[in-house]
């Protein structure tokens, strides 16, 4: 007998090869979480690690580059933070594949679809001016089936603003 192949989550399940748009929504708002979740301990610990070695250690007075040693020890720090800023998301995203290896498959299906319909109904990038920007280019804030579509009215108003004002400097 062949049954469709049911896919747990924490708190929904997801049946068959297909994720419906909600459900995409709602993982991939998940998804962002836990990139942004995980951004805190490694920002706080690249930050801590570099202080602890910077806090430990004998500071010679010989200037380094020019500058004081605490100078430039601090910049490390703050360049050690960063990183960890910038590490955060990757190893959050990494890690909700990790927990969540049953969805990966299905979110990297509507992730293609959905930026393929970003991608078609997007308006020309020559259309936007500074006084009818571009809004949500990638689809970023599209946190729903009703954003989406509010996404493509703007996109829509976007292209008849954007024809309407060609030619209007030669009057």
């Amino acid at each position: 007998m062949n049954l469709p192949k049911v896919i747990r989550s924490s708190t929904k399940t997801f049946s068959g090869s297909t994720l419906s748009w909600n459900d995409y929504f709602m993982l991939r708002r998940r998804r962002r979480i836990a990139e942004r979740v995980i951004t805190i301990p490694t920002t706080l610990g690249g930050f801590g690690l570099s202080l602890a070695y910077v806090a430990t250690r004998e500071f010679d007075p010989t200037p380094i580059f020019g500058q004081e040693p605490i100078l430039i020890y601090g910049l490390g720090t703050l360049v050690c933070g960063l990183s960890g800023l910038l590490i955060g998301p990757i190893l959050g995203s990494s890690l909700w594949k990790i927990f969540h290896h049953e969805e990966v498959k299905l979110m990297e299906q509507r992730d293609r679809e959905f930026y393929e319909h970003v991608k078609k109904n997007r308006a020309d990038p020559s259309l936007h001016t500074l006084r009818n920007p571009a809004p949500d280019y990638y689809g970023e804030k599209i946190k729903s089936v009703a954003d989406y579509r509010k996404w493509l009215r703007k996109q829509r108003e976007i292209v008849r603003k954007g024809t309407f004002h060609i030619g209007e400097e030669s009057i």
